[in-house]
């Protein structure tokens, strides 16, 4: 039992309907009867529109609605079988292809298409591409567009469905449009679908502002030069302008600026503006007769675009200028008469007037005031004339006013000597007599000053070598100790005075006036008087330091051999420090049979060997009063 063909291809149209019967080439078998073929099998089931009408001969039946763009072809398998024992089969195979009908319109990928684009877009610029899809197949997917634009702005290409610029954007005339697209399908019958573009034109500062300019009277300037007096007050209004700008938003907004400081915009609304004098300067027609101001309007766009517009002011003159004294000039010198020589009517001076105003008449006027009197006259021309010679000589003030016809006036002071000839030679004689005289007066003050100086200079200096001669050091082996000053009375520093016949008046004493090391002669230490009798008194003691009572006991110490302990000690005796301190050796201390002092404070080493040539020197001072040597303190003593 054979099938004639093992594999047969039926194409079956998609839009087959439901029920649609396809009879098939039945399997041949040689035997006959119940060994003949007796029944068909179609496999697969699932998944399957079709099913196998079991009779005599094989049918197969659309249960289901086929659809190529969901399932394209089938591959069945037909069995038949015989009715023999063991039954026999045969088989063949089955492909249902099924073909497309066009019955999918196309489909766009958005409904809606909206693009952006600047006005100032380049023609033939692709601004955006449509896309549409076709679930048919062959012909019957193939898609074509097409858009219904009045305007003929864009085109598409109708086999890609890119849209192309084909005029110039205008945003200030059309700022948006909208087109219907349409996608065709080749298909029998044809089929399509529609989508919407919309195109927004986005505003390109590309308009330049509009100026307008009219005159007061509400007429349009037609650039023609304007006059104006150049005393045109200040806040006048010349010309109304009005800007606009036809682009969009900052594109749109508009300022304006003048190159002319003496000329102002001031705002009246929104882009309009009234041009007035600001009046700082003025106008001067003297310097500048016409004048070109550029008044310039710039956008806020990016770039900014800008528009200039020009006005041509013809300056008309005011007689706005005093008149101009050329001659004589504020500065000439006093103009000199001679009393005795000059005739009379005489001629001062002749004025020379200019003004600056060209349109005006030169026409001038001229009023005089005088100090003191005199007789003077002024000519219409200028000159001024002396027409009588006073009678006192002097000095005049003339006081002259120039007036022009607009009565601005300029005024100008001329001073008038009248003098006598023979007055001025004997001036002249007295003047250079006083002149030398006046050098030799000079001459000797300078030397008197001279001598003077130099005398103070000797003085100063005579001075300073008896303040020098009259110091003594009171030192021993050349050590620097104690200044003392040799004085007859209280201001010396150190006086030794001894009366060389000791049985002398009992009131002759020697006075001892010890200093310390301070700069302050007034710095005393203490002071020690020695009388007749052997009676030894300390007085004056006093200092400016700080007290130390060690010292005055270290001075009791030193005093006591002298008059075997008939001392009294100031109590207010103190000081201490570098000024204050004593050291001794014991070997001094045993020769001079005294206790060493104690040691208040140590000063530097310098300081220390100062005190300890003092100290010593101290002690040999007493020791030639212990044993009642007589010269201990006269002047010729080798320690005063």
């Amino acid at each position: 039992m054979l099938f004639k063909q093992s594999l047969i291809k039926l194409p079956i149209a998609e839009n087959v309907p439901i029920g649609y019967e396809i009879p098939l080439e039945p399997a041949v078998d040689n035997d006959y009867g119940l060994l003949s073929v007796q029944k068909y099998e179609l496999h697969p089931l699932i998944n399957n529109p079709f099913r196998l009408i079991k009779t005599d001969k094989p049918i197969l039946k659309l249960v289901e609605a086929l659809d190529r763009e969901t399932k394209s072809n089938y591959l069945l398998q037909l069995i038949a079988y015989d009715g023999g024992s063991p039954s026999l089969s045969g088989q063949q195979k089955i492909e249902i292809i099924v073909t497309d009908v066009n019955d999918n319109p196309p489909v766009f990928d958005r409904s809606i298409y909206q693009q952006s684009i600047p006005e100032n877009e380049k023609i033939d610029t692709i601004i955006l591409q449509i896309h549409a899809t076709d679930r048919d197949d062959g012909e019957n997917a193939r898609i074509s567009y097409s858009i219904d634009d009045p305007s003929s702005t864009f085109r598409i290409n109708e086999n890609s469905g890119e849209i192309y610029l084909m005029k110039s954007l205008d945003f200030e005339k059309i700022r948006s449009y909208s087109i219907s697209i349409t996608a065709r399908d080749h298909g029998t019958p044809q089929l399509n679908n529609y989508a919407q573009l919309i195109i927004d034109v986005t505003d390109v500062n590309d308009n330049i502002p509009n100026i307008l300019i009219t005159e007061i009277n509400g007429t349009h300037h037609n650039n023609q030069p304007i006059s104006l007096p150049e005393c045109t007050p200040k806040g006048t209004t010349l010309f109304y302008i009005y800007v606009t700008d036809d682009d969009s938003g900052d594109n749109g907004r508009v300022s304006c600026t003048l190159n002319d400081t003496r000329l102002s915009l001031v705002y009246l609304t929104l882009n309009a503006y009234s041009l007035q004098i600001s009046g700082s300067p003025q106008f001067d027609y003297e310097t500048e007769q016409s004048l070109e101001i550029e008044l310039k309007c710039t956008d806020y766009g990016i770039p900014s675009l800008s528009k200039t517009n020009l006005f041509h002011i013809e300056l008309e003159d005011c007689n706005d200028n005093p008149p101009d004294i050329i001659s004589p000039l504020p500065y000439n010198e006093t103009v000199s008469i001679p009393f005795e020589t000059t005739s009379i009517p005489s001629i001062i001076t002749q004025f020379i007037i200019d003004d600056r105003d060209r349109f005006q008449p030169k026409n001038f006027t001229y009023s005089f005031i005088v100090s003191p009197s005199l007789d003077l006259s002024l000519t219409n021309n200028g000159t001024l004339i002396l027409c009588s010679m006073p009678l006192i000589m002097g000095f005049y003030t003339i006081n002259v006013t120039v007036y022009d016809i607009g009565n601005l006036s300029n005024s100008i002071s001329i001073p008038l000597h009248i003098y006598s000839i023979n007055e001025t030679i004997i001036m002249k004689k007295f003047s250079m007599e006083n002149t030398s005289l006046m050098l030799i007066l000079s001459f000797f003050v300078i030397i008197f000053i001279a001598s003077v100086l130099i005398g103070v200079c000797f003085l100063i200096a005579f001075l300073l070598r008896r303040k020098k001669q009259s110091k003594a050091s009171l030192c021993l082996c050349c050590y620097s100790c104690f200044n003392i000053e040799k004085k007859s009375n209280r201001n010396s520093s150190c006086e030794s005075m001894n009366s060389s016949n000791e049985h002398a008046d009992s009131s002759q004493k020697t006075t001892i006036e010890v200093l310390d090391d301070g700069r302050n002669s007034s710095n005393r230490i203490y002071q020690y008087v020695v009388k007749q009798g052997n009676d030894l008194s300390l007085i004056n003691t006093r200092d400016n330091h700080q007290r130390d009572f060690n010292y005055s006991e270290k001075v009791e110490r030193y005093l006591t051999h002298l008059n075997s302990g008939i001392l009294s000690i100031d109590p207010n005796l103190s000081d201490e420090g570098v000024y204050g301190s004593s050291d001794l050796s014991s070997d001094q201390i045993q020769q001079i049979n005294l206790r060493p002092p104690s040691i208040v404070s140590m000063p530097s080493s310098l300081q220390q060997q100062h005190y300890q040539d003092s100290l010593r020197r101290f002690e040999q001072l007493y020791s030639l009063v212990e044993h009642r040597q007589p010269t201990a303190f006269t002047s010729d003593s080798l320690y005063v």
